[in-house]
C-alpha cells in the first residue's frame, strides 16, 4: 500500500455546542478600585451574564474601604429583578468585603436535600 492510502481520514471537529462558552463563566466579579457608577454598570452586566449561564450564585468582591461601594452594591443587588437573596460572605470567603447574591434560576433548589424539584436518585443496581 502506498503511504497516502495508509493515512486515516481526519474528521473535522464538531461545531461547539451553543451555550458552552457561557457555562464557563466566572461567578466572581472584582469591583476593587472602581467608582460607584462604573461598578454598577459592570455589576449589571455580570448579573445578566451569570443569569444567562444559569449560575446559581454571584460573588461581588468590593472590599471594606469607606463603605460607599459596599452599600451601593448591596442596594443594587437587592433591587435587581434577577436576584433572589443578598447576604455578606462568611468569614473564610472574604467576610463583609464580599457580597453573595443568589440568582433567580429555575433549578435553584436542585442542590438542596429537601427539594421537591430535585430529581430522584435512580434505583440501585441489584444484579450483583
Amino acid at each position: 500500500m502506498t503511504p497516502a492510502r495508509k493515512r486515516k481520514r481526519v474528521r473535522n471537529a464538531p461545531p461547539p455546542t451553543p451555550g458552552f462558552a457561557a457555562a464557563q463563566v466566572d461567578f466572581k466579579i472584582d469591583l476593587h478600585g472602581m467608582f460607584v457608577r462604573e461598578a454598577m454598570i459592570a455589576l449589571d452586566l455580570h448579573i445578566e451574564v451569570c443569569f444567562a449561564a444559569n449560575a446559581p450564585v454571584l460573588h461581588a468582591v468590593h472590599g471594606h474601604g469607606s463603605g460607599t461601594l459596599k452599600t451601593a452594591v448591596r442596594e443594587r443587588l437587592r433591587a435587581h429583578h434577577l436576584v433572589d437573596k443578598v447576604y455578606p460572605a462568611g468569614y473564610g470567603m472574604g467576610g463583609d468585603g464580599v457580597t453573595i447574591a443568589e440568582l433567580r434560576t429555575g433549578d435553584r433548589y436542585a442542590t438542596r436535600r429537601n427539594s421537591h424539584n430535585a430529581a430522584p436518585l435512580p434505583p440501585p443496581d441489584r444484579r450483583r
